[in-house]
């Protein structure tokens, strides 16, 4: 592709999946420019213990360390109530304010990449309709599984939005099967989210146990994830409750920050597990391989998903990854030796799944050979033969 181009990401977040493929194909284009949603009511966290709002200040959006120089990263400050009435007028919000800052940077870009189907993508659509450029649209999760079914409003807006777009790109097939049920007619692309090898690796689990201060003689299990209902803390709580009762030598460690901190809390005193379970709170980006490379096995208890990056990444590490059988899991937990799945909501099939996950003699090197097809290098090509599709 030529690096004369020049394209134009619209996106909620520029951190982790998104900030990885956008630098990961920073060379093959003369600039991109990230636009990035902000609510600035969400800064009131810095000062009050509000957990919800802080996952979505403009510090946990936007991550600029290591950014390409030709990566220009704009946050587009929007004022709105997080409810559901003026969720669903902000679209025309978002569109005018990046419109205005489009027209007042004298951008051109030849391609628009809209990061989640609302609202990025009813304002790449707008913005293809003015420009008459190519767009293309990547669903992640709640975007295609939930939102469209919420109301038929909902349902045919996102529908039109999807059908207004050169093409979509998904992270799995199971969310793929969303698009089809909404009779959508814009040719569908399937891409892992992957992960940015460079940080994600095998490292002396004892090393990294050390650095975190962390019991050498346990054994560990770790999630990563908001503290919110969809992620299944609940669940996880239960089964270690049911697992602790057979094998009394395990920590469970939960990284994430969300509204059901308090909650979580006092499930974890009521069920008599505070030395068994930790909330350790959001970490640090760069933290986070050290603490997937401290663990024995990662869980994810999740109700549902698009691919979750967290999956990558502990394959990365070389990590086995128990989870619930949601999103894109299956397309990528392919065998035994990488980890295994368990049903939704069965905190009985869960826990069993972790003790058997606790004493497997696991193939470290095998687990971390299959994510290599994964990481974010090799899935740059990938990527960019779609775009050439369209420029």
């Amino acid at each position: 592709m030529s690096n004369r181009k020049s394209l134009l990401a619209i996106t909620p977040t520029y951190n982790y999946f998104v900030k990885d493929q956008i630098e990961s194909i920073s060379s093959d284009f003369k600039s991109i420019d990230v636009f990035v949603y902000h609510n600035p009511i969400t800064e009131i966290s810095n000062y009050l213990p509000i957990h919800e709002l802080s996952l979505f200040t403009k510090k946990s959006l936007i991550e600029y360390s290591g950014k390409p120089e030709n990566v220009s990263v704009s946050t587009v400050p929007t004022f709105f109530i997080p409810i559901d009435y003026q969720y669903r007028h902000l679209g025309e919000k978002h569109y005018r304010k990046i419109l205005n800052m489009i027209v007042q940077k004298k951008r051109e870009p030849d391609l628009i990449h809209s990061h989640f189907v609302w609202t990025s993508g009813y304002v790449g659509a707008r913005l293809k309709e003015r420009y008459h450029i190519p767009l293309i649209i990547s669903g992640y999760g709640y975007d295609l599984y939930d939102l469209p079914f919420k109301n038929p409003q909902w349902r045919e807006r996102i529908r039109g939005i999807l059908n207004d777009s050169d093409c979509i790109i998904t992270v799995s097939n199971r969310l793929a099967d969303y698009i089809r049920k909404l009779d959508v007619n814009t040719p569908v692309e399937i891409l892992p989210t992957g992960y940015d090898g460079k940080r994600f690796y095998p490292r002396d689990q004892q090393a990294c146990r050390r650095t975190l201060r962390l019991p050498e003689k346990k054994r560990i299990i770790l999630t990563i994830g908001s503290l919110v209902k969809v992620k299944g803390h609940i669940d996880l709580i239960h089964a270690i409750s049911e697992l602790e009762g057979r094998s009394k030598d395990i920590l469970c460690i939960i990284l994430g920050e969300g509204n059901l901190r308090n909650e979580l809390q006092k499930e974890i005193k009521k069920c008599g597990l505070e030395e068994v379970i930790k909330l350790v709170g959001r970490k640090p980006r760069e933290e986070l391989p050290l603490w997937i490379n401290a663990c024995d096995i990662f869980v994810l208890p999740s109700l549902n998903e698009g691919n979750p990056t967290v999956m990558f990444e502990a394959l990365a590490c070389g990590i086995p990854f128990v989870s619930t059988d949601v999103g894109g899991v299956s397309d990528i937990i392919t065998s035994k030796e990488y980890g295994l799945i368990c049903e939704c909501n069965d905190c009985m099939d869960l826990c069993n799944k972790m003790l058997d996950a606790l004493n497997i003699k696991w193939n470290r090197d095998a687990i971390q050979s299959h994510a290599l097809q994964y990481e974010w290098d090799r899935q740059r090509q990938n990527l960019l033969e779609i775009y050439k599709k369209f420029m």
